[in-house]
């Protein structure tokens, strides 16, 4: 529990790095929000900032204050590498169809969104990312570790300066930043507003895309993903005027079925249920094995190992005939 600095990612590396998992409390969360994901987590150790603790007046467990990170003696060597299916986030959704779910992703989850990630944005040393995501999201997870994995440079961006656009502006070219990562509706009109004469990529998510002409000078891309499959799963190049901005293709390592309500595939121009498997697809919510058992299903359409889990996304959607997502609500 942290405020936007340098120790969100610290904390969280050092976490996973002696074999832990790390859960994101967002300090703008409600206290009540916040002592319920702790409870609910089981939570061991809190790490955060001194004038935060009074927003979880009820916690009783280990803590560990940033104030006091730099003089902690240093630790052994790490005992071994964790295994892939290891825990490695618990990201809680918003809540908003009742009390908010836990969802656990494990180590490949990150890893096979790391890599396809750096691959699509060509990321590496010498890049500088900002991150602009909150904490509490898989995109916050996105920026820390798809950026630092590949040897690129993450800037945290300040609460003061996220919503306050000229200053953001300002912040992006001073520092000559290539990749950001923002919700839809603020990007798209972040975007409108100002000139990015060192900006690479630009990513937008999370809501859906209104129309809008393809910035010039860097690239425009529009991705959809649910937290269980950590961060986006399509992604398209927003490479012209589209009157329905498609959601994409489906990212490396996950394949994308759209079926009825009989789990059925329908062809293209159907509408329905998007369902996806792959590396990215998580273990499930902590705590709900019925949850769970509904909507991470077998597959029925292959074995392959990696692919043998379909998370039910409950969002409707039909292909394309060029092959990409138009998603429909």
């Amino acid at each position: 529990m942290i405020s936007r600095c340098e120790y969100i990612p610290i904390a969280s590396m050092g976490v996973v790095k002696a074999g832990a998992a790390f859960q994101p409390l967002d300090p703008s969360y409600p206290a009540e929000r916040l002592e319920y994901m702790l409870e609910d987590a089981g939570v061991r150790m809190l790490i955060a900032d001194e004038d935060l603790l009074h927003l979880v007046p009820a916690y009783r467990g280990e803590i560990l204050l940033t104030k006091d990170i730099p003089a902690l003696p240093a630790g052994e060597k790490c005992k071994g590498s964790p295994r892939p299916e290891d825990l490695m986030v618990l990201l809680y959704t918003s809540g908003t169809t009742g009390k908010p779910k836990g969802v656990m992703l494990e180590q490949r989850n990150i890893v096979a969104f790391c890599i396809s990630h750096s691959h699509l944005l060509e990321i590496g040393s010498g890049i500088r990312v900002a991150g602009y995501a909150s904490f509490g999201f898989d995109a916050g997870v996105q920026d820390i570790f798809a950026t630092l994995t590949v040897g690129a440079t993450l800037h945290v961006i300040d609460e003061k300066i996220k919503l306050d656009l000229p200053a953001l502006h300002s912040y992006l070219n001073e520092n000559r930043i290539d990749d950001i990562m923002m919700t839809t509706q603020m990007g798209r009109m972040f975007i409108s507003d100002y000139d990015f004469p060192y900006l690479r990529n630009f990513i937008v998510g999370g809501e859906k895309l209104s129309p809008i002409e393809p910035p010039q000078g860097f690239k425009m891309y529009n991705g959809y993903g649910p937290t269980e499959s950590m961060a986006y799963i399509t992604i398209t190049h927003v490479d012209k005027y589209y009157s329905r901005v498609p959601i994409g293709r489906a990212s490396e390592n996950i394949r994308l079925y759209v079926c009825d309500r009989q789990g059925r595939r329908l062809p293209i121009g159907a509408c329905g249920e998007l369902c996806v498997t792959g590396y990215q697809v998580g273990r499930g919510y902590l705590n709900l094995p019925e949850q769970t058992a509904d909507v991470f299903r077998p597959n029925p359409f292959s074995k392959e190992d990696g692919y043998e889990r379909m998370y039910h996304t409950g969002d409707v959607v039909r292909y394309l005939p060029d092959g990409n997502i138009d998603f429909i609500g």
